[in-house]
């Protein structure tokens, strides 16, 4: 990503998407070993990640750490489903600090 482009909330959705891709999601990846809860397809409504988000934060298997910020994005999408105009792309830039947050998190 270029550091002097802002994403557009589109492109905020599709790196939420992809942070929970079924296939090669970091999110998924990160507890498959122990089955479920499932990534995403690719084309996955904003309220199915926040589902999955809350899910994979609550599964045993993920460290509190990254389960903490799985929640706080899980809590942004959802208000980004409620809201309209700059009150939505803050909620999903939110999400998106808060995906960033857990990878750091899940990487140490």
């Amino acid at each position: 990503m270029n550091a002097g482009k802002r994403l557009t909330s589109e492109e905020l959705v599709e790196e939420l998407r992809s942070a929970l891709d079924a296939d090669n999601g970091w999110i998924p990846a990160l507890v498959s070993s122990e089955g479920p809860p499932a990534g995403v397809s690719r084309d996955a409504a904003l309220d199915v990640m926040v589902m999955r988000l809350q899910e994979f934060a609550e599964a045993p298997t993920v460290p509190d750490a990254v389960a903490r910020q799985l929640k706080n994005a899980a809590d942004a999408a959802d208000a980004a489903l409620v809201t309209e105009g700059g009150a939505q792309y803050g909620a999903l830039g939110a999400a998106y600090a808060y995906i960033v947050q857990a990878r750091l998190a899940a990487n140490k």
